[in-house]
């Protein structure tokens, strides 16, 4: 029997992608924890990109969202990324 590989990494791909698709606002910080440091520093962009879309526009680092993710999650592992988020922001 012979079998094609690309239908085996597509299904796969598909499978694993699927697992991080999710966005900051949904993703929960053992969820975050979890992530591998592409995976995280996607998180951090994603919320650095908000940063700069709110007015007022306080700045924030990416050093400090680092710092107060990994603070915040490590208390709260059941705490959404937006809440941690929105502590970090000083909202």
């Amino acid at each position: 029997m012979r079998y094609s590989i690309l239908p085996i990494a597509l299904a796969a791909t598909l499978t694993a992608s699927a697992a991080f698709a999710q966005d900051a606002a949904t993703l929960v910080c053992a969820d975050y924890a979890k992530l591998d440091n592409a995976g995280k520093m996607a998180v951090q962009a994603e919320l650095e990109s908000m940063n700069s879309q709110m007015a007022g526009k306080q700045a924030v680092s990416s050093a400090d969202i680092e710092a107060g993710l990994n603070e915040d999650c490590t208390a709260n592992p059941d705490k959404l990324i937006a809440d941690a988020w929105k502590k970090i922001k000083g909202m």
